[in-house]
Formats: C-alpha cells, structure tokens, sequence
C-alpha cells in the first residue's frame, strides 16, 4: 500500500518591524515639536528680547512721529510675542502706507520697513480742495494746508464729503484720465512737468499745458512722437492761446478753434 506524500508547507517567515520604526518616527517628530515649542515659548516670555527702541525706515511723506506714535504700545513687550499683523494694521491706517515689513534684530529692536503710496494726481472737489490720490485712485492723506507735492489736476464733479483717505474713486473719467496719465509716465516722462491739469468732455481727456494755458488732446498710438510734434507746433506755429490742439491724426498737429 502506498502512502501519498503530504506537500511541504511554506516556511514561516517573521515580518520586519516596520511598525516598530513607524513608531520611533513619530516619536521623534512630536520631540522636535516639543523642542520647537518650548524653544519659542522660552524666547517669547523672557525680558532678554523685550522692544527698546522701533526703526522706522522707507517713509518720506509720512512722518517718523506719527509711525513711532502708532506703535508705541509695542514698546517694552517680547520681540517675538508681538503679532505680525498687528503691527502692520497699526501701520496701514495711513493710506500712505502701501506694504509693510518687519525685521527683528537682537536683541531689544524691531525694524519696521514701510512702503508709501506714490501721488500722481491731484483730485479737485466741488469746493475746490485738491485731495492726492494715487496710480490706482486711492485717496491719500493731505498732511497740512500747504501743497509741497507739484501734481497735475483733475476736476471732478464730487464733493469733499465723498472722498475719504484710504477708499478708491470709482469714476469713469478718473479711470481714463489714470490710464492715459501712467501712458505719458511711460512713453513720455519728461512731458509730465508741463502738464497743469486733465478733465474730459464726452469720453475725450483734455490737457492744459502749464506753460501757456493751451489745450491739447493727446493721441492713444505714437503718444511720444506726437507730444514731440506739439512741442514743434507750440514753438513755431504761432497758435492762439484759445486753440485747441488734436493730436489724434497720425502724423500731423490739427488746430482747432476753441472757446
């Protein structure tokens, strides 16, 4: 009788540890947390890093004295307690202020880096105050009753109550005027000096030269090459100061008799 051989089983094989290390790894990350934390904990209680003296830098229309007063209850607490944003929303209630940055240096200073709104026009009222405002038609803050900045004018039909430091102006003649402003500022920058003020009549942007009173209207397309033409014309076409100069044809200076 023969016996039928049984088939060999598969040896038992021990699986690796891998849960083992999975485990030593996680350890290891909740000690370096641990040591993170205590590590900030430690430099964010103790008076060895606490504020001494704040450094203003990167003004020049808003004053040292009012930054320094805005932030002056950070005086005397942790370099590293402080909140970021905190600082900088102390620092943006000036719509001067376009960015800030802090930078903390050991071991009882804070740096604060700010970033001003550059004025490019002068927005005239109903009432006739001028009101600064910047490339994106944010109001900006006047700072005493003399006008040191030498800007061009826009009059727009809005009143003083309407326009508040910091809020944009939502206008459709303002947005023309901007665009065609930040057009000469690119094409034709030493054009910028001789212009007193921009208005619009019917969708059109008018300029008045501050050297002679005239009024121009500048081209979309060759806009340097034209202004150049008008100087040319201004200088030895012997126009009237009621003329009105078209810029808009290519290639020529159109004169037009204005009122």
């Amino acid at each position: 009788m023969k016996h039928k051989e049984l088939p060999n089983e598969a040896p038992y094989r021990k699986r690796r540890g891998h849960s083992r290390y999975f485990i030593y790894f996680i350890l290891i990350l909740i000690g370096l947390a641990a040591i993170v934390y205590g590590t900030y904990y430690l430099l964010s209680t103790v008076d060895w890093f606490n504020i001494e003296q704040i450094q203003i830098t990167g003004n020049a229309t808003v004053s040292d004295s009012l930054l320094l007063q805005a932030t002056q209850n950070f005086m005397g607490k942790n370099l590293f307690s402080i909140s970021n944003d905190e600082v900088v929303s102390k620092i943006k209630k000036y719509s001067r202020i376009k960015d800030v940055k802090l930078r903390r240096r050991l071991f009882h200073t804070l740096n604060i880096i700010v970033t001003e709104r550059k004025s490019c026009l002068y927005v005239k009222s109903l009432e006739g105050d001028l009101f600064p405002i910047d490339e994106e038609g944010v109001v900006l803050e006047k700072y005493g009753s003399v006008y040191k900045e030498n800007l061009p004018v826009v009059n727009l039909l809005i009143n003083n109550a309407a326009l508040h430091p910091g809020k944009t102006i939502k206008n459709a003649s303002l947005d023309c005027i901007l665009a065609l402003h930040h057009q000469i500022m690119k094409e034709s920058p030493e054009f910028i000096s001789n212009i007193s003020e921009y208005y619009t009549i019917n969708n059109t942007v008018y300029i008045i030269d501050a050297r002679n009173g005239l009024r121009l209207i500048p081209s979309n397309k060759n806009l340097a090459r034209q202004l150049s033409r008008y100087e040319f014309v201004k200088d030895n076409g012997n126009v009237s100061n009621n003329a009105i100069l078209d810029l808009r044809f290519d290639n020529q200076v159109v004169v037009k008799s204005g009122n």
